[in-house]
């Protein structure tokens, strides 16, 4: 099996929420970022949404502000 990532525009995120990962059932990543941000903010939402499945994120079960703090 493969994981891929697959970067989806969404405008039905709420502002505070800059962009999300979801794994889906074949273990691609799908990364959801927020296009009410400025090009300069998806970038770096999108950034460090890729840090998250670098670190391996989505198999630990380390408290959230612990992986947030790792993503930076």
């Amino acid at each position: 099996m493969h994981e891929y990532i697959y970067i989806r525009p969404l405008h039905q995120l709420p502002v505070s929420v800059e962009a999300v990962t979801v794994m889906d059932s074949d273990g691609n990543y799908n990364v959801y970022v927020n296009t009410k941000l400025t090009a300069d903010k998806q970038q770096q939402a999108y950034s460090h949404e890729i840090r998250h499945i670098r670190l391996q994120h989505f198999y630990n079960f380390d408290p959230i502000v612990v992986n947030e703090i790792e993503a930076g």
